[in-house]
């Protein structure tokens, strides 16, 4: 048996074959540990690159180990960040000291900062943790989470009840010190009576129409305001609108003129809301325009939109205040739209309305001489 073993046979039973299985096995072993780490390095990128937050990891002496995309585009970093000072890369004092305090305190740092990018200020909410690399030494986990929209929004809502309050507090004071008056003077005149009712009756319609219009805004902002779209004349439109208004104006010693493209495409509109559009920019125009002025109703093609426009020979609006006239509650002149009985909603009434159409609104004014509102719709 042993005279008829080959070679081969020998060396497969000897030491040496044993040990070259077992520098297989460990080199199997060597580069499956170091598949599983480059599989490990690229799950890790990917997790980075589709996070919506920044990501950046400093060492213990703040420099540079990784950055994520997401902070890349929200701080604007750019170039090669390894080994950089943190200070360098974020170009901000505030995030660099939080580092500074979570690797010397080894506790968690929190804190939102408020920065400038491309000439735009934005609110960042910077979270700095203490951790240790895979060889045990210090550094810290940066995360930064852009919250610039939320607080806007909650800027918004305080703004809105603040607002809202204001509006309410004066006719209900107004309606609290009548209704006392009355009270404490059952025997009081009826001519007396009568001015404390009238007064009562103004300012409780003054309190429906806000609560119409901030009902009306509500479900118009929610999207839950169905329109009832249908083909629509403009030119046709305007001469109603025209007729109606005609006895109003005329009272006022105000002229109304349309200026009206001829052979203009339909517009698909709900009509309702379409008149209360044209009703909230008349209405304004008619306010602000001086006895003997002058308002033009206007419409013409526009590509494949259609311009309407309502121009006012009032006394215009400051740059300063143009900008803002389609916000909430906003008044260009304070004094003068409350002595009107505006609610301070309806041009935002308006640009939902146009909006929910798919066009857009606009406005245009020189100081002293009037001011037009661009309605801009897409034709039929």
């Amino acid at each position: 048996m042993l005279a008829g073993r080959t070679a081969a046979d020998a060396v497969a039973d000897g030491p040496l074959y044993g040990c070259g299985r077992k520098l297989e096995a460990i080199r199997e072993m060597t580069l499956h540990e170091r598949q599983q780490r480059t599989l490990a390095e690229a799950n890790l990128q990917i997790i980075l690159a589709s996070m919506q937050d920044g990501v950046l990891v400093a060492d213990s002496r703040r420099t540079v180990r990784l950055v994520n995309p997401s902070l890349r585009k929200l701080l604007q970093i750019e170039g090669d960040v390894f080994a950089r000072p943190a200070m360098e890369v974020l170009r901000e004092p505030d995030i660099d000291s939080m580092i500074a305090r979570a690797l010397e305190s080894g506790e968690e740092q929190e804190n939102e900062v408020e920065t400038i990018r491309d000439g735009t200020s934005i609110v960042i909410v910077v979270t700095v943790s203490p951790m240790r690399d895979a060889a045990g030494e210090p550094g810290a986990l940066v995360l930064v989470r852009d919250v610039t929209r939320l607080t806007r929004l909650e800027h918004v809502r305080r703004d809105f009840v603040s607002n809202v309050s204001h509006e309410l507090r004066t006719p209900l004071a107004i309606f609290q010190g009548w209704v006392e008056t009355l009270q404490d003077n059952p025997d009081m005149p009826r001519e007396d009576q009568a001015t404390a009712f009238s007064v009562l009756r103004k300012h409780s319609a003054r309190l429906n129409a806000l609560v119409e219009d901030l009902l009306t805004l509500a479900r118009l902002e929610g999207g839950h305001e169905e329109m009832n779209l249908q083909p629509m004349s403009v030119g046709a439109f305007f001469e109603e609108l025209k007729r109606d208004w005609t006895p109003r104006v005329a009272g006022k010693d105000v002229r109304l003129r349309l200026r009206v493209e001829a052979e203009l495409p339909q517009l698909n509109v709900d009509r309702l809301r379409f008149e209360q559009v044209f009703t909230n920019l008349l209405d304004n125009a008619f306010k602000f325009t001086p006895k003997g002025g002058e308002i033009v109703l206007g419409a013409k093609r526009d590509g494949d939109f259609v311009e309407m426009w309502v121009k006012d020979s009032g006394p215009g609006i400051l740059s300063t205040d143009l900008a803002h006239i389609f916000e909430r509650f906003y008044r260009a002149d304070k004094a003068r739209s409350r002595e009107h009985g505006g609610t301070g909603l309806g041009l935002s009434i308006v640009k939902h309305i146009v909006k929910a159409h798919g066009g857009n609104v606009s406005a245009s004014s020189e100081f002293g001489w009037g001011t037009t509102i661009h309605v801009r719709l897409p034709a039929a």
